[in-house]
C-alpha cells in the first residue's frame, strides 16, 4: 500500500484515491438462497482507503481529519455476510419460502447500512449479515475549493474484484454475483458487478428474470430488474449510456466524456459521507452452491478496489 501511495501523482486539477475492501473470505458449502437457510461466512479483515492530499482526502468515519494535508490511509473492520438482495441499499431482502430448491417468497430484514452493526439481522434466533459496509468521509484540503468526484478509469476498470486466496473454481462460480454499491449521503449512486449478469441464465428463484435482478419489494414473491444505475466489467458506461469514468490527459485528470455522472458533487472542506457496500446478490445466476466441500475448504477470498478521482467542481 505504501508503494501505491508513492505512485500517486500530485495534480493541480485532480486528486486520486482508492478504497480497498481486502481479504473477503467465503467459507460455507451452501448459500442462504437455496433450499435451506444455511449460514454463509464472508469475513472482511480490513477495509482501507488511501487518498492523494492535494485536493481530495478520505478518512474512515464521519469526521474529516483537518490536521493532515498529505496522503491518508483509513481502515475499518468488516464482518461475515450471507446472500441478500436490494434495489436501493436501504431495504434488504432474504428468502422466506421455497418450492423445491427454488426460492418462492421473500422477507424484508431489519438492518441498515448505518449504526453499530450494519447488515446484521436475526431470523429464528440466528444472526446473519446481509452485507459489509465501510463508512468514510470525503473532503477537500483547506484553500483547495470544491471538488466533484468521479470513478477513476485512467488505468482501466475503476472498480475491481480479484481473487486473494482459496480455490479458483469456487471464486469463478460466484464472482459474478458480487455487487459493490457506492452510497453518498444515504443515496445509492451506482452499483458495480465484475461481469455483466447473464442475459440468458436466471437465479435460483421460482419467478425470476435474466440479467440484472433484485427482489420485487412490492409483491415479495418474484424477481425484477433493479432501478439503480449500474456498471460491469471494465465499462464505465451505465445502462443509460452515461459515463462515470474520468480519464487523464498527460498528468491532469479530466471529467468523463459525454453525459458525465458524478459519484459525489461539490465535496468541500466540511466533508461528504460515502459508504462502500459489498454484498452477494442472491437472485443472480452466479450465486451458486459449491457442494461437496466442508466448511472453509477451498473457500475463496477476494479483494475489492474502488478508484475515485476529485476534479475541481464545474461551478468553480
Amino acid at each position: 500500500m505504501h508503494d501505491s501511495v508513492k505512485r500517486l501523482k500530485v495534480q493541480l486539477v485532480g486528486a486520486a484515491l482508492t478504497v480497498v475492501v481486502s481479504a473477503v473470505a467465503l467459507s460455507a458449502t451452501t448459500y442462504a438462497w437455496f433450499a435451506a437457510n444455511n449460514r454463509v461466512h464472508a469475513t472482511t479483515s480490513t477495509i482501507s482507503a488511501q487518498a492523494n492530499g492535494m485536493v481530495l482526502q478520505i478518512v474512515e468515519g464521519d469526521t474529516p481529519d483537518h490536521g493532515s494535508d498529505t496522503s491518508t490511509v483509513a481502515s475499518a473492520t468488516g464482518h461475515e455476510i450471507s446472500p441478500s438482495s436490494t434495489n436501493d441499499a436501504k431495504n434488504w431482502y432474504v428468502p422466506q419460502g421455497w418450492q423445491g430448491v427454488n426460492v418462492s417468497t421473500y422477507q424484508k430484514v431489519d438492518t441498515s447500512i448505518s449504526g453499530e452493526a450494519p447488515g446484521k439481522y436475526t431470523i429464528q434466533g440466528n444472526d446473519y449479515y446481509a452485507f459489509t459496509a465501510a463508512n468514510y468521509t470525503l473532503y477537500t484540503v483547506a484553500n483547495t475549493g470544491v471538488a466533484d468526484v468521479y470513478l477513476d478509469a485512467s488505468n482501466g476498470s475503476p472498480i475491481t474484484i480479484t481473487q486473494h486466496g482459496g480455490t479458483q473454481e469456487w471464486f469463478d462460480k460466484i464472482k459474478g454475483s458480487l455487487r459493490v454499491g457506492i452510497v453518498i449521503n444515504g443515496v445509492l449512486r451506482v452499483v458495480y458487478a465484475p461481469t455483466a449478469p447473464s442475459t440468458t441464465d436466471s437465479g435460483n428463484d421460482v419467478a425470476t428474470v435474466a440479467g440484472w435482478s433484485c427482489v420485487d419489494s412490492e409483491s415479495l414473491n418474484k424477481v425484477v430488474a433493479p432501478t439503480y444505475l449500474h456498471l460491469s466489467g471494465t465499462d464505465s458506461l451505465d445502462q443509460n449510456g452515461d459515463n462515470w469514468g474520468a480519464t487523464k490527459a498527460g498528468e491532469a485528470y479530466i471529467k468523463p466524456n459525454g453525459n458525465a455522472q458524478k459519484v459525489a458533487s461539490s465535496v468541500n472542506y466540511s466533508g461528504t459521507n460515502m459508504k462502500v457496500v459489498v454484498w452477494m446478490e442472491g437472485t443472480d445466476s452466479d450465486c451458486q452452491n459449491m457442494s461437496g466441500l466442508d466448511v472453509g475448504e477451498g473457500s475463496p477470498t477476494f479483494d475489492v478496489t474502488v478508484s475515485l478521482v476529485g476534479i475541481v467542481a464545474d461551478s468553480k
